[in-house]
């Protein structure tokens, strides 16, 4: 195969015929502006051109199960090996996708666990015994060396005939043993008289327990376990007589049960045998049957009906609930109240999350009867429109009652190794876990840990991996839909390194976004690993450090959109600079070039006893009217104040619906009084369908729907808004191509075709639906406009051109109104976001849109902003932030990249460690 990946005449999206060459076996980063068509060269020319060859190399009967991938536009793309990508937004939205899922380690972790794992009997807390045939012969000749016994079991009378059959002679009855043909002849005889023998006692060998007779015991014992479904009686002689003997030909013998299943050798209960199945929550085998394996159950927040957060108890804020026709006395709550330990003299709303959990916890079931009936209602009729708005708003998730949190059910969460049970070793950080793995791993016998040597081995390197990449503190059973974009892509990034794949593609998508310096580094080199084992890796990246770590770069530009597609530099890093490219631009200025004069904070924001997962009890403030940028180490617990603790309390003191559970969290602030509202801006990607357009995003569609229904034409025909919706089956769209303005053909073993569609020649609406005309363009018309452009055409149109601007601002006057989202980039959707955000736009289509009254400002948090912008786009972010706190905004925004902190001008730094080590202010100071 060639040392070369080359590509010609690649029309991908916007790319213009590009034609590269990519040398193999070195790490490759391509940057350029958001949009220039980064991720276009990358994802949906390299990797789908790599992955598409790979399928191809199945059977047709194979390939009819997978994805059929479209090849790309090209003509001509050679030398290409297989793909992997690992993408943005990266995190899983179910629950039951974790750490552990993702990296496969806990693959790793069952098989040890159901290997060399042990269950105690929950009735007598002892260690259960489980024989194989060799460590049964061992356990005897441990014991009983030297003496007489008997290996026998016990089989329904009705199978003695079959016993005889199968060499079986002997047999014990009434304290003696007789031919077992004797027993047979009295079942027959017993059966002619209508009374049955229930069960017969079968000798299987008689033998002296030594060392020379070890091979001989354990193949009769194996042989038992065949016959008698793992199990067998072992009599062996004894020298007293006691209460627990069995007497058998006038002499006392000690019964012991040797089974292959594990056993309570004081109850004699057993246990079901441990498989990896068995500890697979993902599995109905060993899911809990109760909460399906989540761990978590979900019921109504009662504590949060409160109508008025103002009130106190002693004066009802507990007062009528507001669930509709569900009324309780209040007389009773409040006294239950003073010995549930709950103040009766403070504002519900500063009530922390324990006081509250003891409201509910305290109230009598007969209160909450009625409420959870209708919550059972509200469950069976989720998808009725506003049901589901409504049950989601009140949801609460609670641990799971059976499985207590550990997803697994009855004797599957029992199995311990080293003393822990898989659900608490899981719940350990991953430097905690390995050192508690080495320990459980010195400990096993020399067979099994050579028999145990592919899974170990594997379990090592993905928890080096782990803490390679700065992920020592994550514990392998949290969620995938809790982590930031950074550790979700990290996370991807171990199972992708532990595989040991060679000769294979990479491509990652800004696998450094949400890290800080010393992060980012521990990534580059973990890139420079996969290189080193003769893979191709393949990076679109913004970030300095990195692009000056490749070995080679290309750069696509020179702009964005339609500006842009075409490589404008390609070489090593450091020629780079020496251009007058966009990228070389950004790299020789200075961060001192981008310092902004400082403000002064006109209020402050008070918080008090925090706790939110590793917070615990934080006090601090954040200044108002400024931008103000939480920093520290990632996973230090900025994310974590801000997001999951700080937002939820803010939006119960302004009375605002938020977007963020706040179960787990408890923080009290002062200052909310200075607010109108809060709105957050979060790392929950954009919905990826080709239906979902910026304008909608925005909020602009629907008053560009109502222009068109004004028009003289539309009232004519009485058109309403609907009509012009491309979305709805009621209104003017293509009924060929339901409003996709695209035909898809399936082909059988072939990638599916999408051809334009010949009814609406990809207009999306119906021929008489386009006739109608606003300043002479069609609905169509509009939608193929850009967004400059149609920010002048709707000149007199305030609320239009007002979104239209957030649009602008975020430095997508490029895109066009109609433009699928789902062929934006990453940076393109993340300013997207940012645009509804300014526009006023709650990305919640059910959020009521608040009116700021007068004196009052919003306080915007954003996530990390930054991500998937390239350098100048992020001046482009700060100036409509600025923009926000000169017209009388606050701004707090959660940030690693040093352009952005260099703006700011608040700064508080949240660690001094990831995990356990964070969750401490360790500054907090003007920037």
């Amino acid at each position: 195969m060639s040392d070369f990946i080359e590509l010609e005449g690649v029309r991908v999206n916007n790319l213009k015929g590009v034609d590269v060459r990519i040398r193999r076996g070195i790490l490759t980063v391509i940057c350029g502006v958001s949009g220039s068509g980064k991720s276009s060269l990358a994802f949906d020319t390299l990797f789908a051109e790599g992955q598409r060859r790979y399928v191809e190399t199945f059977s047709p009967y194979a390939r009819q199960f997978l994805d059929r991938i479209e090849r790309p536009a090209a003509d001509r793309i050679e030398g290409i090996p297989p793909a992997i990508a690992i993408r943005q937004n990266a995190r899983s939205q179910s629950s039951r996708s974790t750490v552990g899922t993702r990296t496969e380690t806990l693959d790793y972790l069952r098989t040890l666990f159901a290997r060399a794992g042990t269950v105690r009997c929950p009735d007598c807390d002892t260690r259960t015994k489980q024989f194989s045939p060799d460590t049964a012969a061992d356990f005897l000749l441990q014991l009983h060396a030297g003496q007489r016994g008997m290996l026998t079991f016990s089989v329904p009378a009705g199978r003695g005939a079959e016993m005889l059959s199968l060499g079986y002679a002997r047999g014990i009855f009434d304290g003696n043993t007789v031919p077992l043909e004797q027993l047979v002849d009295r079942q027959t005889a017993a059966d002619g008289d209508g009374t049955i023998e229930t069960k017969v006692t079968v000798i299987a060998d008689r033998i002296r327990v030594s060392e020379d007779s070890h091979s001989r015991l354990s193949e009769s014992i194996e042989q038992l376990f065949a016959v008698n479904d793992g199990c067998c009686e072992v009599l062996m002689e004894s020298d007293a007589e006691t209460a627990a003997a069995v007497m058998v030909d006038g002499r006392p013998w000690q019964q012991q049960t040797i089974s292959r299943q594990p056993t309570c050798p004081s109850c004699q209960r057993q246990f079901a045998t441990a498989s990896a199945e068995s500890l697979n929550f993902l599995s109905p085998v060993g899911a809990c049957p109760t909460c399906e394996g989540t761990g978590q159950i979900s019921g109504m927040r009662f504590e949060k009906v409160v109508p008025d957060d103002q009130l106190t108890l002693a004066q009802g804020a507990i007062q009528p609930w507001t669930t509709p026709a569900y009324v309780h006395e209040q007389q009773e709550l409040l006294a239950l109240a003073p010995g549930c330990g709950i103040p009766t003299n403070v504002p519900f709303a500063e009530l922390t999350g324990h006081h509250r959990r003891l409201i509910h916890d305290g109230v009598p079931e007969q209160m909450f009867g009625g409420l959870r009936g209708f919550h059972r209602w509200l469950v069976k009729n989720r998808y009725k429109p506003g049901v589901s708005v409504f049950l989601n708003r009140w949801r609460s998730w609670l641990p799971c009652p059976d499985c207590g949190g550990s997803r697994l059910k009855g004797e599957c969460g029992r199995l311990t190794l080293n003393g822990l049970t898989l659900y608490e070793a899981t719940q350990l950080e991953t430097g905690d876990l390995q050192e508690h793995m080495r320990q459980a791993i010195d400990s096993l016998p020399d067979d099994m840990r050579a028999a145990l040597a592919v899974p170990i081995g594997q379990l090592q390197t993905r928890l080096e991996f782990l803490t390679a990449c700065g992920l020592g503190y994550l514990s392998t059973d949290r969620s995938m839909k809790t982590l930031s974009a950074g550790e979700a892509q990290r996370v991807v990034l171990t199972s992708v390194l532990g595989s040991g794949l060679i000769n294979t593609l990479y491509v990652l998508d800004e696998p450094t976004s949400g890290l800080s310096a010393q992060n980012t580094r521990q990534v580059i080199e973990a890139c420079h690993t996969l290189t080193r084992h003769g893979n191709t890796v393949v990076v679109v990246e913004h970030d300095p450090q990195f692009i000056q770590s490749a070995d080679e770069v290309i750069e696509i530009g020179p702009d964005a959109g339609d500006r842009g597609g075409e490589v404008v530099f390609q070489g090593p890093p450091e020629r780079l600079q020496a251009q007058s490219s966009a990228t070389a631009v950004c790299l020789l200025e200075s961060d001192a070039d981008r310092q902004t004069a400082q403000r002064t904070p006109a209020a402050w924001l008070t918080f008090r006893d925090v706790n939110c997962h590793n917070i615990r009890h934080l006090s601090g403030r954040l200044p108002l009217n400024v931008i103000c940028a939480v920093t520290g180490v990632s996973g230090g617990g900025k994310s974590s104040l801000i997001v999951d603790a700080l937002y939820p309390a803010i939006c119960r003191r302004l009375g605002q619906v938020g977007t963020v559970d706040a179960i787990d969290s408890e923080a009290s602030v002062d200052g909310c009084e200075q607010l109108a509202e809060v709105c957050l801006l979060d790392q929950s990607p954009l919905p990826r369908s080709r239906r979902s357009i910026p304008v909608t995003i925005v909020g602009v569609f629907d008053d560009i729907r109502k222009l068109m229904a004004a028009t003289h034409e539309a009232r004519k025909r009485n058109f309403k808004p609907g009509m012009f919706s491309f979305n709805s089956s009621r209104g003017g769209r293509c009924e060929v191509c339901e409003g996709v303005g695209q035909v898809t053909v399936e082909m059988q073993f072939l990638a599916d075709i999408r051809t334009t569609c010949e009814a609406c020649q990809g207009r999306r609406f119906r021929p008489d639906v386009l006739e109608v005309r606003y300043r002479d363009r069609s609905i169509h018309d509009i939608l193929n406009m850009t967004v400059e452009d149609a920010f002048v055409f709707f000149s007199g149109q305030q609320r239009i051109q007002q979104r239209l601007n957030a649009l602008r601002q975020a430095g997508l006057a490029y895109l066009r109104l109609g433009q699928p989202v789902a062929t934006l980039s990453g940076g393109e959707s993340q300013r997207v976001r940012i645009a509804s955000l300014l526009a006023g736009v709650p990305l919640d289509d059910d959020a009521p849109v608040r009116t700021k009254p007068e004196g009052q400002g919003t306080l915007f948090l954003l996530d990390e902003p930054s991500t998937g912008l390239h350098l100048r786009d992020i001046d482009a972010l700060m100036k409509c932030l600025n923009h926000l706190v000169e017209i009388g905004h606050s701004v707090v925004i959660i940030e690693h990249n040093q352009r952005v902190l260099k703006q700011a001008d608040y700064r508080l730094e949240i660690g001094p460690g990831p995990g356990r080590q964070g969750g401490q202010i360790v500054s907090a100071d003007m920037a």
